[in-house]
């Protein structure tokens, strides 16, 4: 028996497998409880050669597919953005413009608790005037997607694909929760 967070009573657990494109096989999870509570997971049971895309984000480009797994990460240079992923990282699937809107809240989150600090409010200003620039106008701001795992990717033919070196797959962080025991013999691993 699993005990609910909330309440304590058993929670109801289902699992399945689902053939998904550019993902393989993901394993689906939903728990749920009779008290209201519910928590749902995706995870990728495939893994491919550690990759990194490229692209130039503008106007034009804008509805190009973007398939993010829970071990990828976002990076957009021009305005210091990196989106890593952490133990409670979630995939999604958006486009260009769904990325930049996403990176949009979260900066205007921060302009609201940073309120009386000039300099930050400043910044995230012209971090937001950037990304209007690109979906209004016509800049460009490089958006980069890597993961140690090759599950994410950018889906169009204006994308730039390489595959990550061994080192920079070892820098990336993958959202996974890796517990290493040391000290302990194989029986009593095994045992635990």
């Amino acid at each position: 028996m699993i005990p609910c967070p909330i309440c304590g009573r058993e929670l109801r657990l289902i699992v399945d497998t689902y053939e998904a494109p550019f993902f393989d096989k993901i394993l689906l999870t939903s728990i749920s409880c009779e008290c209201g509570f519910k928590h749902a997971d995706s995870i990728v049971l495939g893994e491919k050669e550690p990759s990194r895309y490229r692209i130039k984000a503008n106007r034009r480009n804008l509805f190009t597919k973007v398939i993010r797994s829970t071990s990828g990460t976002i990076r957009i240079p021009e305005i210091g953005v990196s989106i890593e992923p952490g133990p409670a990282s979630q995939a999604f699937i958006t486009n260009l413009e769904g990325v930049l809107w996403r990176v949009a809240e979260v900066v205007k989150t921060a302009m609201k608790w940073n309120e009386s600090d000039e300099e930050k409010v400043r910044r995230c200003e012209w971090i937001l005037e950037r990304i209007n620039g690109v979906i209004e106008g016509d800049e460009e701001l490089t958006i980069i997607l890597e993961d140690p795992f090759g599950n994410s990717l950018i889906l169009s033919e204006e994308s730039f694909r390489e595959r990550l070196s061994e080192m920079e797959t070892k820098e990336l962080k993958s959202g996974l929760t890796v517990i290493e025991l040391t000290g302990f013999s194989e029986e009593e691993i095994s045992r635990l």
